[in-house]
């Protein structure tokens, strides 16, 4: 009898919660279903934030490089009324115009995609070469006279690169590059930094470096120290040389090197025409490589004492780093990576640089 009803009540016993606990169950998953709605209308509210202001970067970059552009196929077009006391600045015009949509064109690889950096850079090459043709066309032409044989010589070679400083001869305003071409004159117009150096260490102060870019032209088994905070750094015709840099604001521009390594931290970075050459990289934004070979990454892992403090001061995301994710435009084969670059294997990387 005791065994009945304890058979008979047990299951009522075991129900009255079950019921009670049912429409608890029912909020629980009307509450999660709402936050879950919540969570997905702010992610969507967030993406459609950041595609319109992106919009907005790319529209305002594609606008104002327009009207560079065309303010400057304008002064091509106004170039044969040029007066000869004013061409001299009248060219360095030309040249700063080009370096400025340069310097617009690699910070705008934030935001770009690179389909919009390869037209936009195509362009800027063509428009580089209309430059280069103009300034040969206004270099002064030599004259028939019958003055000093070498004295005419001399004012000729300077007429033709082009050099304000009356006080220099031709010997030591040779470099690599075609005298009278815009990389000839990009290399002499206020220039900042170290070139035509062999076999020698360079150092820069981080005093001197701080928000100014930094040079580098036409060296050969060098090391270049650099920790401070510069702006940007342009590197042309570096071979068989290291340079070590403390954290970059904004972009570095890299050309026409071999054989070198390069241990840097920036926003982005740009590698054209390279070869057999190692970055240490710490990039926020990109790394970009074209007509490139047997480049190699690995993670930016300098340390000195002030590194801290020259990150604070550059302004870059450390927990950001894009150091493996590169692109490389002349590689169009989604589906498989590209054999312009690779990987340093941890067991070949270097870390004592400063030693």
């Amino acid at each position: 009898m005791d065994s009945l009803e304890s058979s008979n009540t047990s299951p009522s016993m075991d129900a009255t919660p079950s019921k009670s606990s049912a429409p608890a169950r029912v909020l629980e998953r009307m509450k999660q279903r709402q936050d879950n709605l919540a969570q997905q209308t702010e992610q969507r509210r967030l993406e459609k934030e950041s595609k319109a202001a992106s919009s907005e970067s790319i529209d305002y970059f594609q606008q104002t490089f327009l009207q560079k552009r065309n303010a400057l196929e304008g002064k091509l077009e106004e170039a044969g009324n040029v007066a000869k006391s004013e061409l001299s600045d009248f060219i360095d015009t030309l040249v700063k115009d080009v370096q400025d949509m340069q310097q617009m064109l690699n910070e705008s690889s934030l935001f770009l995609a690179s389909f919009q950096l390869k037209i936009a850079q195509e362009e800027l090459n063509a428009l580089n070469a209309r430059v280069t043709a103009k300034i040969e066309q206004l270099q002064p032409k030599k004259k028939f006279g019958f003055g000093r044989k070498q004295q005419t010589s001399k004012e000729n070679e300077k007429a033709k690169v082009l050099k304000k400083d009356e006080t220099d001869n031709s010997k030591e305003t040779a470099g690599t590059s075609t005298p009278g071409t815009l990389d000839h004159l990009l290399e002499n117009r206020q220039f900042f930094g170290f070139k035509d150096e062999t076999g020698k260490t360079l150092t820069m102060a981080p005093g001197e470096l701080e928000n100014r870019q930094l040079n580098l032209h036409n060296l050969r088994d060098c090391r270049v120290v650099a920790l401070g905070n510069p702006s940007t750094i342009q590197a042309a015709s570096l071979h068989n040389c290291t340079v070590i840099m403390g954290p970059i604001s904004r972009s570095v521009f890299v050309k026409d090197s071999s054989d070198s390594k390069f241990i840097m931290a920036c926003q982005q970075v740009r590698i054209h025409n390279t070869s057999r050459t190692c970055f240490y990289i710490h990039v926020t934004s990109s790394a970009i490589i074209e007509n490139c070979l047997e480049i190699q990454f690995a993670p930016y892992n300098l340390q000195y004492p002030k590194l801290d403090q020259h990150y604070l001061q550059s302004g870059l995301d450390r927990a950001t780093n894009r150091w493996n994710k590169i692109e490389d435009f002349h590689w169009l084969n989604e589906k498989e990576d590209s054999p312009n670059w690779s990987i340093i294997p941890e067991a070949d990387r270097t870390s004592d640089w400063l030693k």
